[in-house]
Order: structure tokens, then sequence, then C-alpha cells
């Protein structure tokens, strides 16, 4: 943000942080309000927890062990079949990776 004189400077910061404050509702990004978010100047730690945190929430499957003889697409049918309805965050991805 630019402005020309220092009159303008009452009207940018509160352009700023209003942009900021919607700019992270938009990713997602719960700010309580412009206050918070120009405190944030003086932040020098995070700490985040284990989960929830910096993950999407939304699981996936990373891979699939068979035992010896098995058929990656039968047992990946055979397990989202099982899951189908399942609302688990675990099953919806199984169901999902089967599709």
């Amino acid at each position: 943000l630019i402005i020309a004189c220092p009159c303008a400077l009452g009207l940018a910061t509160p352009t700023a942080l209003l942009v900021g404050t919607g700019r992270g509702a938009q990713l997602g990004i719960l700010i309580k309000g412009p206050e918070v978010l120009e405190s944030t100047r003086r932040v020098d730690t995070v700490v985040l927890d284990k989960t929830g945190t910096v993950t999407e929430g939304r699981m996936s499957v990373t891979g699939v062990h068979l035992a010896a003889g098995e058929d990656r697409g039968l047992v990946l049918r055979l397990a989202g079949a099982l899951e189908q309805a399942s609302e688990h965050p675990i099953g919806r991805a199984i169901a999902r990776e089967a599709r």
C-alpha cells in the first residue's frame, strides 16, 4: 500500500488491517480483530499443538501394503465397499482412495 501524504496514513492503516483480516478468513485463518493482527509484529515464538493446526484436517491414504499374491485393486474395492457409508475420517479416506 502506497500513500502520498501523511493525512492518508489514518486511512491506510485500517485499510491494510481490514484486508489482512479478510485475506486470513479466505484462507481459513480466524483473526479475532485488527488489533490482534497488528500485535503480531511483536511475536518471536510460535508454539503449535500436535494435530489440526498445520494440517488440512482431511485424511488420505498414503500407501497400501498387501499380503503376498493379493491384488491391489480388489483389496481397495473391498475396503472401499466396507467404508463407503463411514463417517469416520479414516473410513472416508479409504472410500475415496477406492474410487
